[in-house]
């Protein structure tokens, strides 16, 4: 799943019977899986499917969460398997529910590995990043969304689809002054101008960092760059 596909998949929970984001929701107390806005809402959409459904959601969210704990707790457990099983709860699929809470810790402990990736996993930092951006399974914090677009930027070996994302997202946040970013138009271009790049590991963005200075930086770029840079959208 590439990183574009999973933040276009995640959504505030909405409610389940009219999808509505904007309430203050309050879930099943037995299943714990699905919110509504209100008592109306709960109503209708048992009498439409919830009645039949709700055991099975249950069960289904208790297997997963015991499988989530398991591996939090298993010190041989890798990074890549707690990444891969977050990205399934964060937003969901045909068997895993979803669980961005969840899939948050798994990202978080991720982080923090140091097997099969020294550094940490940095596609689970530019996932807990996204997910700090939108307020979704974490409080929402610019600060520590932009703590972990930066630790993307400055991993050894981010790989190019984890940091060319990272970038744009310090593009962004640059350009608006967001969690602690100057505010600076040229440092957005800056950051913009990097995510088109092929770089993969932390001396080719040494190498970015230096061709900046060398070739004159803001002065150098395309034509049209600012205005992009004006237009990027979380």
């Amino acid at each position: 799943m590439t990183f574009d596909y999973y933040a276009s998949q995640l959504k505030p929970i909405g409610c389940g019977s009219c999808r509505n984001t904007s309430e203050k929701l309050r879930g099943c107390t037995a299943c714990k899986c699905i919110s509504y806005c209100n008592v109306e809402c709960q109503r209708r959409h048992w009498r439409q499917s919830h009645k039949r459904e709700c055991k099975p959601m249950k069960a289904n969210k208790q297997r997963w969460e015991e499988l989530a704990a398991m591996d939090l707790a298993d010190p041989e457990c890798g990074a890549t398997g707690l990444f891969i099983l977050g990205v399934r709860l964060g937003v969901g699929d045909e068997q895993a529910p979803m669980e961005p809470e969840l899939a948050c810790k798994l990202y978080e402990a991720a982080t923090q590995m140091q097997s099969p990736i020294p550094g940490g996993h940095p596609v689970a930092m530019l996932h807990l990043a996204l997910h700090y951006e939108r307020g979704i399974g974490v409080p929402q914090s610019h600060e520590k969304a932009y703590q972990y677009y930066k630790a993307v930027t400055e991993h050894p070996r981010p790989g190019e689809d984890t940091v060319n994302p990272a970038f744009l997202a310090l593009s962004r946040f640059h350009r608006d002054g967001l969690g602690g970013a100057q505010k600076s138009m040229d440092l957005a271009i800056k950051f913009y101008t990097f995510s088109q790049s092929n770089a993969e590991e932390a001396d080719e963005i040494q190498h970015l960092e230096q061709w900046w200075i060398s070739s004159g930086g803001v002065s150098n770029v395309p034509d049209g760059t600012k205005e992009e840079v004006i237009n990027l959208e979380p």
